[in-house]
């Protein structure tokens, strides 16, 4: 028979192994989870006439974006779809039931003539406490187990624009990643874009997702028009080189007319060549798009 504190050790030993174990696969699950997605969409634009979601359009998909404050019930289809919150850290909608108090802020800056939204100073505390402290809580609360984090372009654009006023505002940007993921270290987080600072917050990301690849918006003519092959090649060639240096996956929306199903379905493919996860839409995302 042996001892009895040998057996003690023993037994602890055992259990310390098999709780490694399990907290490993739990993190490599959730590390993971974005990898296996096949087929994905974003609806920032919910309208259940046009884009009725039953249940065999979900079975579909393994990962839904929308926007916070206009989406379906998520309740039933929470267990079944990686949900997405859309956030946009660098611009503010007028839209948002909080643009009343702050937009006469001084850090609430002059309009994204593209989309209608205004431009923000990320370095400003008051934003940045607004976001972590209000808006990503009423997010987490919805059901959403990750961001989207968009316009975090607008920081490296300021700055080009104005390099002594806003001075430090993609550190600042890349440092509010960084707050974001150790506030809520379990929330799902994809970069849009952000090339300027990616390699700087990657190791903070679950994912990331770019636009305009192969084509994109022409906000001038009100159309669609191929990509420029010199921005296409920068784009895949980082997007390739973060995504094998730390291990996530990359989401693709390119933007094609909805009734050029041939240009879609080819668009698509070339992604998918390159490694990455496509969905095929139009400018506002306010449908669902055959992929």
């Amino acid at each position: 028979m042996r001892p009895l504190g040998i057996n003690i050790a023993v037994t602890f030993f055992i259990l310390l192994v098999l709780s490694v174990i399990l907290l490993f696969s739990r993190f490599s699950g959730r590390a993971g989870a974005l990898a296996s997605v096949k087929n994905w969409f974003i609806l920032l634009d919910y309208q259940p006439q046009e884009s009725p979601l039953n249940d065999r359009t979900i079975r579909s998909f393994d990962m839904a974006i929308f926007d916070p404050d206009n989406h379906p019930p998520l309740e039933k289809i929470k267990n079944k779809l990686i949900l997405i919150s859309y956030i946009s850290l660098g611009e503010l909608d007028p839209n948002r039931s909080y643009w009343e108090r702050v937009k006469d802020e001084p850090w609430v800056l002059d309009e994204n003539p593209n989309w209608g939204s205004f431009y923000v100073d990320i370095r400003n505390k008051e934003w940045q406490g607004l976001l972590l402290d209000e808006i990503i809580p009423g997010i987490i609360r919805q059901g959403f187990s990750g961001l989207m984090l968009d316009t975090l372009d607008t920081a490296a654009m300021l700055e080009e624009r104005d390099p002594l006023a806003f001075r430090g505002a993609k550190q600042a940007m890349a440092d509010l990643v960084k707050q974001i993921h150790l506030r809520y270290p379990r929330l799902f987080l994809i970069s849009n874009n952000g090339f300027a600072i990616l390699d700087e917050i990657a190791p903070y990301l679950k994912g990331m997702l770019s636009e305009d690849i192969f084509m994109m918006i022409d906000f001038k003519n009100n159309g669609y028009q191929p990509v420029p092959q010199q921005d296409r090649e920068y784009k895949v060639a980082m997007l390739k080189d973060i995504s094998g240096k730390y291990k996530i996956p990359v989401f693709i929306i390119d933007y094609v007319p909805g009734q050029d199903r041939t240009l879609a379905l080819r668009t698509k493919k070339k992604l998918q060549e390159l490694g990455f996860k496509p969905y095929i839409a139009e400018k506002d995302l306010d449908r669902l798009y055959e992929n």
